[in-house]
């Protein structure tokens, strides 16, 4: 484990992963759901987006590496996707373009566009397709 992760990295077991990745199906499902052409409801799709992209991320990282990311810095996952031998080697930017905008769709006023939140819940996707392959 690498001084920087100290203390945000944690050991988990197989099971704990395939249930990340369990979530992260769930998250998604109701994201897709929910995705209109309505900004208030594309917002909440991209919201549980970003959560299905973290999860998926765990799924990935707990099924390879046997550890995950228990940061509140979720670059520190990551980074961390960055140590897997990935199908698709953009999953670390796309994870990172999602938890980018994690501050927008959970704590601000601000609606995203709807355009935005499709292009995140497509992110989502990839991340989970990949844990998928798991």
């Amino acid at each position: 484990m690498s001084p920087r992760h100290s203390g945000r990295i944690v050991n988990c077991t197989p099971s704990e992963s395939r249930t990340r990745r369990d979530q992260a199906r769930a998250f998604l499902e109701v994201a897709e759901l929910v995705l209109t052409e309505e900004r208030r409801e594309a917002h909440v799709a991209a919201a549980l987006a970003v959560l299905a992209g973290i999860a998926a991320a765990d799924a990935i990282c707990g099924l390879n590496l046997g550890k995950w990311s228990r940061g509140q810095d979720h670059r520190q996952a990551v980074d961390l996707l960055n140590e897997v031998a990935l199908h698709d080697h953009s999953l670390p930017t796309k994870l990172g373009r999602l938890v980018a905008d994690k501050d927008a769709v959970h704590y601000s006023p601000n609606l995203i566009t709807v355009d935005r939140a499709k292009t995140m819940v497509l992110l989502a996707t990839a991340l989970l397709a990949e844990a998928d392959r798991r």
